[in-house]
């Protein structure tokens, strides 16, 4: 390699070098602000998404408690016997029990009507008609429990206690962004609730239901703030907020106004009620929230009979992002002062440790061109170029490999081919001789044996009749291998060359002790081939196995697609006695055989290697001796269009 060659290698690394870092700078101050702020933003949203969904299962998880609790109290022996004798002051007693151990603040029974028996808020208020409450309304009808979302009008509330009642008044806040509001106050409160039947006896005796009021209630939203963001915040402002929402009022959150209280009773934009409460979607996206810009998230919540009641809201502070965002160009600006300051050496050392490895690979390449196999890279690196040198002698050594065994296949090929041809010649010549006299002394034997009446001369007309036979059907064999008739091609299915053929061998005498299996995959494509003469290949292969399991034993048949080569492959399998290892190299040649004398000819799998080789085709065997013996024939699905006839 010149000195010139090195030299404008180097000197491209080196532009390359500079290149890249300087023109990945100039872009990324471009662009770089772009890419972080989405990627920022996606992993932004993507909090919110899951701290909503967070949020939403906690939620409901509160909801599924009260829910347990009161199926629960439901199925208490006690319990029912009260409700049954009446006993109101033990129900009112248990009931400010489990409303303590529940921390909620309504629990109350009703009778199999829908009367109140007794409240754990108001003993002395009972007898009252509750029927019309949607939950306890779907009980008495379903006669199964139920939880959800309810909004609860100021006159229950008061029946349960002034102080509740109390609770859920709100001011409404104008804000905003938010839709007019025609009321100054809200008077109704949302609640978490659950409802359950009793039985007794398998008569519905009674309803039990319980409620938590959210309306000026702190503990779910600060309980979900603190489980999402701790008590994180950033220039004075919590990181995450939470908010429940009734209709568009805020009726819990810890979102903070102007003057640090809390921001009960503001209202949530328009455009947000619009998607969320009216059509029902969840909104994610950026909002300024009472007095600054959070990532948001709201979902609807919904009542007993899926209607939208109520938003549950979460909110990110943006501000959060933006020191991130911040940061990360920041570094990324530091990142590429110090690679421009790096890119120099990296040159430098990139030139040396590159160039040596390329000129041997370019050296070595010449030589393997040239057929020179031997010359080999010296490895004197463990990195990539290193790794690269050692793959590179491996590939020679492969490639010198796969080269010896290929001119071996070739002359082996060359050698099987000559040799056929030669015999193939000599056998049609010596065929055609013999023939006409075999025919000669078959007729005259015939007409003996008929003529002759006197058994010992009969006996051995007999004799020459059959060796004649016998003779004239290895001459049929000698012709048909030596033949090269042209191979009429049509489009069929091999599985269906092979139930035709086996239908047929399945009769025969010869494979009554054999157990024939068919393994045909399918939806194979069909193939051009000379229907006879694969036949003629299979039925050649299936008696060679019926022979040799002459105690009986499986044969198989197998068809597969190779979706790699695009080759049909036909498996015949047997369970015979199998061929060694010194047999196995010569079973395709001209009248080899391992039968008995008078039992083959030694042609049936020549004459079946020339018909596959016409179809394009390659034939291999596989015998293990004392276990079987397999065939497989591949076909190439294109023979029909790249094939001679």
């Amino acid at each position: 390699m010149s000195a010139r060659f090195k030299a404008k290698i180097s000197t491209k690394l080196v532009i390359s070098l500079m290149s890249v870092v300087a023109v990945s700078g100039i872009s990324t101050l471009f662009i770089s602000n772009n890419v972080i702020n989405k990627n920022v933003l996606g992993q932004a949203y993507d909090d919110v998404r899951s701290h909503l969904n967070t949020a939403i299962y906690f939620y409901n998880e509160r909801v599924q408690i009260i829910y347990l609790f009161i199926n629960h109290l439901s199925s208490l022996g006690y319990l029912q016997n009260a409700i049954l004798n009446n006993n109101r002051p033990l129900l009112v007693e248990k009931l400010k029990e489990v409303k303590r151990e529940l921390n909620i603040d309504i629990m109350t029974i009703t009778d199999a009507r829908g009367r109140v028996l007794a409240r754990a808020n108001s003993p002395y208020q009972y007898g009252d008609d509750v029927s019309a409450d949607r939950y306890v309304r779907y009980v008495l009808e379903n006669r199964k429990s139920c939880s959800g979302t309810d909004i609860i009008t100021r006159e229950e509330l008061l029946k349960e206690s002034k102080e509740l009642a109390d609770q859920a008044h709100i001011r409404v806040v104008p804000t905003l962004r938010a839709r007019p509001k025609d009321k100054i106050f809200e008077v109704n409160g949302m609640c978490k609730k659950a409802a359950a039947p009793v039985f007794s006896g398998g008569r519905l005796i009674g309803v039990i239901y319980g409620a938590k009021l959210l309306n000026n209630n702190f503990e779910m939203v600060d309980a979900i703030k603190k489980l999402l963001f701790k008590d994180d915040r950033i220039g004075g402002y919590d990181i995450g907020t939470v908010t429940i929402f009734m209709d568009d009022l805020r009726i819990s959150t810890n979102v903070k106004n102007s003057s640090g209280k809390r921001a009960v009773g503001t209202q949530v934009s328009e455009e947000v009620y619009r998607k969320v409460f009216e059509h029902g979607n969840v909104w994610l996206d950026k909002a300024f929230v009472v007095n600054s810009w959070y990532l948001s998230g709201y979902s609807p919540i919904y009542d007993i009979d899926k209607k939208v009641v109520g938003i549950l809201y979460v909110g990110i502070l943006e501000e959060k992002y933006n020191q991130i965002k911040r940061n990360a160009t920041i570094f990324a600006l530091i990142i590429i002062l110090t690679s421009l300051a790096v890119a120099g050496l990296l040159s430098v050392y990139l030139i040396r440790s590159i160039i040596t490895p390329i000129r041997s690979l370019v050296d070595a390449s010449k030589q393997m061109a040239a057929g020179n196999y031997t010359k080999k890279i010296e490895v004197t690196s463990s990195d990539e170029m290193g790794y690269l040198c050692i793959t590179f002698n491996k590939m020679i050594d492969a490639i010198a490999e796969r080269d010896r065994k290929l001119k071996e296949q070739t002359e082996m090929q060359m050698a099987q081919s000559e040799k056929l041809a030669s015999l193939g010649r000599l056998a049609s010549g010596i065929a055609h001789e013999i023939n006409n006299p075999l025919t000669g002394v078959l007729s005259y034997g015939t007409v003996l044996y008929e003529e002759i009446k006197d058994p010992g001369y009969r006996a051995d007309l007999k004799v020459i009749i059959d060796e004649t036979l016998r003779c004239r059907e290895i001459v049929k064999g000698i012709l048909d291998f030596a033949r090269e008739t042209k191979i009429d091609l049509r489009p069929a299915n091999i599985n269906k060359i092979i139930n035709e053929l086996f239908t047929i061998l399945e009769k025969h005498v010869t494979f009554h002790n054999i157990r024939i299996k068919k393994d045909l995959a399918e939806g194979l494509p069909d193939i051009s081939l000379d229907v006879n003469q694969i036949k003629q290949v299979l039925n050649n292969l299936a008696v060679n196995a019926a022979d040799a399991m002459s105690a009986g034993g499986d044969l198989t048949v197998r068809t597969r697609y190779n979706e790699q080569s695009k080759k049909i492959v036909v498996a015949v399998s047997d369970t015979g006695s199998g061929i060694s290892k010194e047999n196995i190299t010569k079973i395709f040649d001209p009248f080899y055989t391992t039968k008995e004398t008078g039992k083959g000819t030694g042609l049936g799998l020549s004459v079946t290697y020339g018909i596959v080789q016409r179809h394009n085709g390659t034939i291999k065997v596989d015998s293990v001796p004392g276990v079987g013996t397999t065939f497989a024939i591949e076909f190439p699905v294109d023979a029909g269009h790249n094939q001679a006839v």
